[in-house]
């Protein structure tokens, strides 16, 4: 089945951000750090990740570059999630491997727009 795998230090972000896509019918799995969201990337393959860039530790860029120089996760899509939008944060997002850079706060039509473009769901 598919899923989104949405990772976020902030315990309210991550929570607004899973009922916001579950509201519009997408499964989500949450992660509260990268390391976390590595290991269920590995055991379950999402179809998408919404990474927030600024967590302590593993930070998104870095576990984004993590995704993508790996064979096996490589291929699923990664969007950076943060309230840093300098056009230095969003090229630095691209260059470690995100398709997409959604801005905090978060606007409801486009996430579920940019959810779309990446999974198979059933609306509600």
């Amino acid at each position: 089945m598919s899923f989104i795998l949405v990772v976020d230090d902030n315990f309210d972000n991550r929570h607004i951000l899973g009922q916001m896509l579950s509201f519009s019918g997408f499964p989500v799995e949450m992660a509260a750090n990268a390391l976390t969201a590595i290991d269920i990337a590995r055991q379950r393959r999402p179809s998408l990740i919404l990474m927030d860039l600024s967590m302590p530790g593993l930070d998104g860029w870095t576990a984004t570059e993590y995704v993508k120089n790996d064979p096996d996760l490589r291929d699923i899509p990664v969007v950076a999630v943060s309230g840093h939008v300098t056009r230095n944060d969003i090229e630095r997002a691209k260059r470690a491997g995100c398709v997409e850079f959604l801005a905090k706060p978060i606007d409801y039509d486009q996430l579920v727009t940019i959810a779309r473009r990446y999974v198979q769901h059933n609306s509600t």
